[in-house]
Parts: structure tokens; sequence; C-alpha cells
């Protein structure tokens, strides 16, 4: 790693750089490590992408920036070593877009979040219900068990991974942070912590290591809680981006007879819980859908006074007529026949 104000010289002195392996990260891997220094350097310009690409796999989808060529070359160069409790890397990559992989480990969860600290660059991260844009001197959390994508330009700074086993106890409280901008003075504390250690990492020994990475989860335990009036500012913005998303859903399949809550949280890639949560204010997710669809049918009969009851019926959503009439009574207090009739009625007197 180049020395310079925000890298350790000791680290480039005392540590060899070690080429970046070619075969993918193994996320499963929770054995104590002492501090190593990996880099595509050692590789031509032309398959250093290729290299990065295959050890994120198990993670992340990786792609190089629109309009950069792979073979260009690709720099990564990083510090990491596990700690234990934590695994802590501190370095410089390349600017890339990434998706998270379909499945990082064979369909089981991962349970690990990743704990970033901006340096220098800028990182976009998206999932269903958050979007987050960071620059330097930003500090997030994202979890590895939600679909997100993103990207990054160059990038340098730390990225800590924190294994769920070593957070069981404030597992809610770190879901409940991840993909906003973390901020306070207990944040401000944690970042001076971050860039100490890493002043020091590389001159523990193993024993030290792995004290000093339980004593590390802990302080990030203890300063990454959001405040209550914080959490209920981030779930009540959440709440808001899910039911837009869900609204704009509905409308463009109002008419598909499988229109259920679980279909559309399946689609959206979002909790059923997260759905009811946002449909609260309008009565459920179920009782919108069926006021959208009673209406556009409303609509429709006074509009098409041609067309049969039964297949306006069906157009939107509802198989049988007699389904479609007792919810068309319930909620306009007439049949949809005496509705059109009244319809008629006014248009003959106009």
């Amino acid at each position: 790693m180049q020395q310079d104000d925000k890298t350790p010289a000791s680290a480039a002195q005392l540590l060899e750089h070690v080429p970046l392996p070619r075969e993918p990260r193994n996320i499963r891997d929770i054995a104590p490590a002492v501090p190593r220094l990996f880099s595509t350097r050692p590789y031509p310009r032309s398959e250093q992408f290729e290299v990065w690409k295959t050890r994120m796999a198990s993670l992340v989808d990786v792609a190089p920036p629109e309009g950069h060529s792979p073979a260009q070359g690709f720099e990564v160069e990083y510090l990491t070593c596990n700690m234990a409790d934590v695994i802590f890397t501190s370095g410089r990559v390349a600017a890339q877009t990434f998706v998270r992989a379909a499945e990082p480990s064979q369909g089981a969860p991962v349970d690990i979040w990743w704990l970033f600290r901006v340096r220098s660059g800028e990182a976009r991260f998206e999932t269903a219900e958050r979007r987050l844009h960071a620059g330097p001197g930003a500090m997030f959390l994202i979890s590895l068990d939600d679909d997100f994508r993103g990207s990054i330009t160059n990038y340098d700074g730390l990225v800590l991974a924190l294994p769920r086993r070593s957070f069981a106890d404030v597992a809610d409280q770190l879901n409940d942070a991840c993909n906003i901008l973390l901020s306070g003075n207990l944040i401000e504390l944690l970042a001076d912590y971050l860039d100490r250690l890493e002043t020091r990492i590389i001159l523990m020994s193993p024993e030290e290591l792995r004290r000093a990475g339980r004593a590390t989860a802990q302080m990030i335990a203890a300063c990454i809680q959001l405040s209550s009036d914080r959490l209920e500012q981030v779930r009540g913005s959440i709440e808001s981006v899910l039911f837009e998303r869900a609204r704009l859903y509905i409308e463009q399949h109002l008419g598909d007879f499988d229109l259920t809550p679980d279909r559309i949280a399946q689609q959206l890639r979002i909790s059923r819980s997260a759905l009811y949560r946002a449909f609260e204010n309008v009565g459920g997710v179920a009782g919108y859908i069926m006021r959208k669809r009673l209406r556009a049918a409303h609509a429709e009969l006074v509009a098409s006074t041609d067309r049969q009851v039964q297949e306006i019926a069906y157009r939107h959503g509802f198989k049988l007529a007699s389904d479609f009439t007792r919810a068309f009574r319930r909620e306009f207090g007439v049949s949809p026949r005496e509705m059109r009739e009244r319809a008629r009625r006014r248009s003959t007197a106009g």
C-alpha cells in the first residue's frame, strides 16, 4: 500500500505484498489471521479486473464503470486482518458497479454486516427500502443478507465485516441502522477509534488481535444505535418510499387475478410486515387493492355503457360477476347495473 498520511508507513514496510487470490473469498472463514496486504499489482493489467471479479464472486457481482475497459487495468490494494469477532480491511479499490450475488452463500443466510468508513471517493447503495449516497468522512452499514446494488468511485477507506455471532444482542439495532448515514458523537468516537486501530493492528500479536477484535465489536455495538426519534424518522421515510413503490406496482397490475400482498412483497423484495406497515393508514393492502379496482370499474361502467358488467368485472381483477356485484354494492350502495342505469339517465337528461 502506498505510503501517505492516511496509510501507516509501517504497513508497507513490514507486510509483504501478496497477490490477490484467484479464487472466491470464503465468507464462512472465521479463523483469526494476522494482517496481510493483498494487491492486484502482481498481475498483468489485462488480468487484474478478472482476478478481483473472481475474488468477490461469493458476495457480489462486480463490473467496471461505464466507459472503462477492464484491459486498462484495475488496481486493488488493501490490508486485511481477521480479528475473530470482526474482520478489519483498509485500502483502495478502483471504481466499479456491483449487485449482490443471487446466492452469495448457496442459499444460506450470510449473517454479516459491512461497516464502511469513507476516506475518499463516493459510494452509492440501493436496497428495496433505502438509498444511500456517501462521500468522504461518511460511515454507514449494509447487510449482506439484503438484496442491494450500487457503485463506488475510486474508493479509499475502511470496511469492517461484522459477523452476526459477534453482535447477536444488538442485531435488531444494526438492521435498523443499515443503509443510512450514521452520525452523532458516538459515531465520531467510533471513527477516531477505528483510525487509531489501523495504526496499531500490524504490531499486535495473535492474542492481542483476538482481544482487540472483541473490544472492537463491543465498541461498535455501543456506538451504532439509533435514538428513538431518529429511528421513527427513518421508519417513516422508509414506509413512504415503500407505499409509493407498491402503489405504482398495484396500478400497473390492477387487472391481475393473483395481485395479492404476498405477490407484491415478493416482487418488490420486501417483507410482508414492512408492506403491511406502509399501508396501515389506508386500511391495509388488500383493502387498498379492492378500492382501486372498484373505482376503476366504476369509472368504466359510467363511461362505457355498452360494455357488459361481467366483462368490466373481469378486466378489473374479478373472476366472478357475483363477487364484483357484492363488493360494488358495499362500496357504492348500489349494484353495478343500478349505477349504469343512473349514468344512462343523466346522459339522456343532458
